[in-house]
């Protein structure tokens, strides 16, 4: 969709943003973008924030500058739990707004979920959702723009404001069909999950573990590459780089597992810049040594399953596919391989009095497949070839 009207101008004014927030608040929901750039950059650099709120059939619309005003009054709306925030593919823009504001997500909608429960794909773009929903193609021309340059033309505002305009009509129409459906609830779930999934970073202290093979360590190994990521971690976080624009994870698990007693000896391990052993050894070496005298507390490796239940998660699996198939539902809302072996781990050697905390036993996951899965532990249900079905299996009794 295209037009030849001037854009609106960016909202540069507090006043403005402050009158802006109140007008929301008082709607009781709100749409929300907000355009950041990544490159170069270890945390997103908020560029644009985007609103619309009102009639969603004609909402208005704003298009925030935060480069030269505070957009926090209307920002930290998300969260407010009399307030809905609708989003859409609301991961990266929560996890922004956590780091930047620190602010957790309450009544946040993500239309990419709501349209994942009612058979639309499993991530639909949001161009594919509007047609869908309005009939209306938007003009894709200003994706790429980088949205930290000044001054934005007329195109770029238009693109960046169809990101919120057309955005609550969606969600209106998604509403009501999740609600005829019965799954409004379980979007609504879903969707504070992942926002309390985003809403905080991971503490510096706990960042060795998302290096590949920290497990593998001997427990001092272990103790120096922990204070070693944390060291990364606020040194990245303090010059806004990428962590690897310091020490790649290979070089940094290296350096853990043989510390270097002096910055010579550093220089040697491979992958080391030289900008950074001149830099940043001395606190390098002393991050390992450091880590070496306070390992980690040693961690029980997850249970393995019995043999008795090791083809067990293939039928399980299969379970989880038919009914999302079914319930033309994305499987992978529904059940990660290692929450099928924890239930399973459950059965096979846990207290069958009580039910344990666990994703798939709870909320609509078990509505959905959760009680299927109980039934064939228990040996009261089988899961037999269908060729009739789309999921060619059927559970029957």
């Amino acid at each position: 969709m295209t037009t030849t009207d001037p854009a609106p101008p960016l909202i540069s004014d507090p006043d403005e943003v402050a009158s802006i927030a109140g007008e929301i608040a008082r709607a009781g929901s709100f749409s929300l973008d907000l355009e950041f750039m990544t490159e170069g950059r270890y945390l997103a650099e908020l560029s644009l924030v985007q609103v619309g709120w009102g009639d969603p059939s004609m909402p208005k619309v704003a298009a925030i500058d935060p480069l030269s005003v505070d957009a926090r009054p209307v920002v930290t709306l998300v969260g407010d739990p009399s307030v809905t925030t609708v989003i859409h593919s609301a991961q990266a823009d929560l996890a922004l707004i956590g780091a930047a504001f620190h602010v957790r997500g309450r009544n946040v909608v993500d239309t990419q979920i709501g349209a994942a429960f009612l058979g639309l794909g499993d991530q639909i773009g949001y161009g594919a959702l509007i047609e869908h929903t309005s009939g209306i193609r938007l003009d894709k021309g200003a994706q790429f723009t980088e949205w930290s340059r000044r001054p934005l033309s007329d195109e770029q505002i238009r693109y960046a404001l169809d990101d919120v305009r057309y955005l609550p009509e969606a969600w209106r129409q998604l509403q009501g069909d999740l609600r005829t459906r019965g799954r409004l609830d379980w979007v609504m779930e879903e969707c504070d999950r992942l926002a309390e999934t985003w809403a905080e970073r991971v503490p510096p202290e706990e960042m060795y573990r998302r290096v590949r093979g920290w497990n593998a360590l001997r427990p001092r190994s272990q103790g120096a590459l922990r204070a070693l990521a944390a060291w990364r971690e606020e040194e990245s976080l303090r010059a806004n780089r990428p962590p690897s624009w310091l020490v790649n994870d290979r070089t940094m698990l290296e350096i853990a597992r043989r510390p270097p007693d002096s910055v010579d000896e550093l220089r040697a391990v491979r992958g080391l810049g030289e900008g950074t052993a001149q830099r940043y050894g001395e606190a390098i070496i002393a991050a390992a040594r450091r880590g070496m005298d306070n390992p980690p507390d040693t961690e029980a490796p997850p249970p393995r399953l019995p043999n008795r239940g090791q083809s067990w998660p293939a039928v399980l699996s299969g379970i989880v596919q038919a009914r999302c198939r079914e319930a033309s539902i994305a499987s992978r809302f529904v059940a990660t391989r290692r929450e099928i072996d924890d239930v399973i781990a459950w059965w096979l050697v846990g207290d069958h009095s009580s039910e344990p905390d666990l994703p798939l036993l709870s909320g609509w996951r078990r509505e959905l497949v959760g009680d299927d899965i109980l039934e064939w532990l228990r040996g009261e249900t089988a899961v037999v070839v269908d060729p009739d079905t789309e999921a060619g299996l059927s559970i029957r009794r």
